[in-house]
């Protein structure tokens, strides 16, 4: 009797260790669903930092997308665009939030999502400024973030405004509104919320120099980047069909950002 006793403890307790390395085996996949995203926090309003908390459009949307695939994001902070880029490269990060415009030469290394945001290229100038169109301003020079798509639109629209590169997101409008430069090349929306809440002494030239179309880079060659996109545009479109996506753009931009 005894035997049998013990050999029914045994087995029980056999049982219990295979359930517990199930339940462990599961928390260690779910603890696994974790993907790395890179940000510079200095693009208002996609990506910044308020009371010290990451925020804005690019942020949401990143976030919103990982809650319908079932991942949690981890966030990684970087300066700059070209840091960005070479942080997916490195596998540092498996994708970047942060406006990233689809450009033929970035194509050539990368794979994109489906765009979820239009932005149209324009230059603000001085509000004494005499300039009416781009025109106006060549042979002058306009600055811009460094790494930034909207020079190579402003290159193939009109070659002979110069522009001078900053890596200093603020100098760009600054240096502008002081008159250092004769104005200053971002999207509109960008500029439109910058000017506004800096309080800048700015007015935007109603001129479209080009269109940026924003998506989520990947790795390119990699079946694991190439799954994780598919999983983004599935998320996209339904954050589009169930209204997500414009509802963010409304929050940050008092418009629809999200269609060209």
């Amino acid at each position: 009797m005894k035997k049998f006793i013990v050999k029914i403890l045994t087995v029980a307790s056999a049982f219990l260790l295979l359930i517990l390395a199930g339940c462990s085996s599961n928390s260690s996949a779910s603890e696994n669903k974790v993907i790395t995203v890179g940000t510079t926090a200095q693009t208002y309003p996609n990506s910044y930092k308020k009371n010290d908390k990451l925020t804005g459009f690019d942020i949401d949307v990143t976030n919103a997308v990982a809650k319908k695939i079932g991942y949690k994001v981890k966030w990684k902070v970087i300066g700059d665009v070209p840091g960005l880029f070479g942080a997916l490269d490195s596998n540092k990060v498996q994708t970047i939030a942060n406006a990233v415009t689809v450009l033929p030469a970035r194509e050539k290394s990368y794979d994109f999502s489906d765009n979820y945001s239009f932005y149209a290229a324009q230059i603000a100038v001085p509000k004494n400024s005499t300039a009416k169109s781009v025109k106006d301003l060549d042979g002058k020079t306009v600055s811009a973030t460094i790494g930034s798509s909207n020079i190579d639109l402003l290159k193939k629209y009109d070659s002979k405004v110069k522009i001078k590169s900053y890596d200093d997101r603020n100098g760009v409008f600054t240096d502008a509104a002081s008159g250092k430069v004769a104005g200053v090349l971002n999207q509109r929306q960008f500029l439109q919320t910058t000017i506004k809440k800096q309080n800048l002494n700015l007015r935007i030239i109603n001129e479209n120099i080009g269109m940026n179309k924003a998506a989520f880079p990947f790795k390119k060659n990699s079946s694991e980047s190439k799954k994780l996109r598919q999983k983004f545009n599935k998320a996209l479109k339904e954050l589009e069909k169930d209204g997500t996506l414009k509802k963010l753009s409304e929050k940050y931009f008092n418009e629809d950002v999200t269609k060209e």
